[in-house]
């Protein structure tokens, strides 16, 4: 009941207003004298087009265009604006009317402010949200009710313990944070623009410096907004154990592989650009997020892999101290066959390969003895992991493959003898009758 009271009070104010002080004949007077200071605002500006182009024009760092969007933008409500303030003071001195010019003074400035704001803000919804905001303080200055319209918005409130919330301070709230936001937006970008220039700082750090100066950026645009509504930051000690509790439980997941990111980071174990092998995942690293480390095969898949596995799991890095990758191709060979050809031929198999170093040498290794074959291993060495391992170890084989069919190269598969021992005479008997029956069909067969 006493609100709505308040309330009907409020707008019984706005309706005298009106009647006092807009609708008198005598303002007839300011608006033919507005008019007038509007007109002069026209010509001076046009006078002045030229000689403000030309200071303008010694400012190094401002671009051409925007040096004409200045120009065209402000230059006129900014003289209206210095037209309607002298007037002021004329009136001041002589007690001359106002009202009907300290109306269109307000709009002017809210005009000037909106152009301001255009020169820096694209059309989009922030941009939307302050010249609404600055249009409706400046309604309220003309109709003199501001200082009454912020009373009534801070006598809606409620209390929460010893923290007083109201209206105007959750509407001062979201203005601040939003353009405390956009400027830690705006700042955040510079800084990481910055740092991802220098030269003297290793991938891992800028990821890590990105991530730190965003954290402290943001961070510090919530306490400004708090700050700055007048909110006793010690209010909020009480979140400190609900947050705990949170992390402890809920947020358990997302704390560590946070934590893990800052530690894979600080170590310098991965960065972009390593190539590296975590489960059946092969692929260099492309990103090092909050949350996740981006690996990118090369089939184009893309894995987000949480942070904690790179911690916890066994991970293949094959370039963390250098680009140099050894690669095995294993080949068995007859027992039939000319072991130092072999050799020849498996070298040979390496020679015109680009991706292959010469240093360190590579070489081929007689590895054993089978059951089957004799075994070898070409060792060879690459320097672009991130250009695949398997491609090039098929890319060898196939080569050792055409070597061997050229030179008549054996490559034996596994063979088995089976002896049967201790058998009674006369299964041994059968065995035999059969196994020659069997010829003399196929010989039949043949003929």
């Amino acid at each position: 009941m006493f609100e709505d009271i308040q309330l009907g009070n409020y707008l019984q104010l706005i309706i005298n207003k009106i009647q006092n002080n807009l609708l008198v004949w005598a303002n007839l007077i300011e608006l033919i004298i507005f008019a007038a200071i509007t007109i002069s605002a026209f010509f001076i500006s046009k006078f002045l087009y030229s000689h403000v182009d030309d200071l303008l024009g010694k400012i190094n760092a401002l671009k051409e265009r925007k040096k004409i969007r200045i120009l065209d933008k402000l230059l006129f409500p900014l003289v209206l604006m210095i037209l309607i303030g002298l007037y002021y003071v004329i009136a001041a001195a002589f007690n001359l009317p106002f009202v009907i010019i300290s109306i269109f003074g307000n709009l002017v400035s809210a005009w000037l402010i909106v152009k301001a704001i255009s020169l820096f803000f694209p059309r989009n919804k922030m941009f939307r949200f302050l010249s609404f905001l600055i249009w409706i303080i400046a309604a309220l200055r003309i109709l003199n009710i501001y200082q009454e319209t912020l009373n009534l918005l801070d006598s809606l409130a409620f209390n929460s313990g010893n923290l007083r919330i109201s209206l105007l301070l959750i509407i001062k709230a979201i203005i601040i944070f939003s353009i405390l936001f956009w400027l830690a937006g705006k700042v955040s970008r510079i800084v990481t623009a910055r740092i991802d220039s220098s030269d003297g700082l290793t991938p891992s750090i800028k990821v890590l410096l990105n991530k730190i100066s965003k954290f402290l950026i943001f961070t510090s645009a919530v306490l400004f907004t708090l700050s700055a509504v007048g909110i006793d930051l010690s209010a909020f000690a009480f979140l400190g154990g609900a947050i705990g509790v949170g992390l402890g439980f809920g947020l358990q997941k997302i704390v560590s592989n946070f934590i893990s990111g800052i530690i894979i980071l600080v170590d310098k174990s991965i960065k972009p650009g390593d190539v590296v092998e975590i489960g059946n995942v092969y692929g260099w690293v492309r990103k090092l997020d909050t949350r996740f480390v981006s690996v990118v095969t090369r089939s184009g898949k893309e894995y987000l892999i949480p942070n904690e596995d790179f911690i916890t799991k066994e991970v293949i890095n094959w370039s963390y101290s250098d680009e140099l990758v050894r690669v095995e191709a294993e080949v068995g060979v007859s027992y039939n066959s000319d072991l130092r050809q072999v050799e020849k031929l498996m070298m040979q198999a390496i020679e015109e390969k680009g991706r292959i170093l010469s240093d360190p040498a590579p070489n081929v290794l007689l590895m054993g003895f089978g059951d089957s074959s004799v075994n070898f291993e070409l060792r060879f060495w690459i320097s672009d992991p991130r250009n695949g391992i398997q491609n090039i170890r098929s890319e060898i084989l196939m080569s050792i493959w055409d070597n061997f069919k050229e030179y008549d190269i054996e490559i034996p598969f596994p063979q088995q003898d089976y002896h049967l021992r201790s058998l009674p005479e006369d299964v041994n008997e059968y065995l035999k009758s059969q196994f020659k029956e069997k010829n003399a069909n196929k010989e039949a067969n043949y003929e």
